[in-house]
């Protein structure tokens, strides 16, 4: 019974896992402010991510925040609790205003997904096949499973960007000059200089 207990609850977590961070962070799903970016982080294999949010909120004041969320936990007695996300309220440098049209200089509104450009990724080259008796592509692409996920949603007034990228960091040491994911380091630095936080 126990074996079965454990093995219903990987599986509650897997499928906890494909689900909304924003449930769980207890913000909607859509972005319902005029101006907002969100960056999310994890989980990988953690037991829950980060959100980092600025955003103009209904009464036009600016807000920044760093949303931390959580799986539901098994407490050993046939059930989960769901533990409570903690907001941290932000501290900026930059005014934050200025902060999110810093954002937009650095083109997070035209970020493209990772699926354009992800033969950056790969080597190909023109081999000999001694079998077909002609010159086929060779491609060999590269894959890290290890690294940070990020997905961002940004919208500012009727304008709206979204994209995942996985692992930029961990791509760019092994190939060097993905300008696409060089821009979103960019993003990640500003973000730990300005409002004195690490995504990781």
């Amino acid at each position: 019974m126990r074996i079965l207990l454990q093995i219903l609850f990987f599986v509650f977590v897997s499928m906890m896992k494909g689900q909304d961070a924003d449930k769980l962070a207890g913000i909607p799903f859509n972005i319902e402010n005029e101006k907002e970016i969100r960056i999310y982080q994890g989980p990988g294999i953690a037991n829950g991510g980060k959100i980092f949010r600025i955003y103009l909120r209904k009464d036009e004041n600016w807000s920044a925040e760093l949303i931390q969320w959580f799986l539901p936990s098994y407490t050993g007695k046939d059930e989960f609790i769901t533990i409570p996300p903690r907001v941290i309220q932000l501290k900026s440098k930059d005014n934050l205003e200025k902060a999110f049209i810093t954002f937009e200089a650095m083109n997070i509104g035209y970020l493209p997904k990772e699926d354009l450009f992800k033969y950056k990724m790969s080597r190909s080259k023109a081999v000999y096949d001694n079998d077909e008796k002609e010159y086929v592509l060779s491609t060999r692409e590269y894959i890290i499973t290890d690294g940070i996920d990020f997905l961002v949603k940004y919208k500012s007034n009727n304008k709206e960007n979204e994209f995942h990228y996985s692992n930029p960091e961990s791509y760019l040491k092994d190939t060097p000059g993905i300008d696409e994911y060089e821009s979103f380091m960019k993003v990640l630095k500003y973000i730990e200089a300005n409002f004195n936080i690490k995504l990781d």
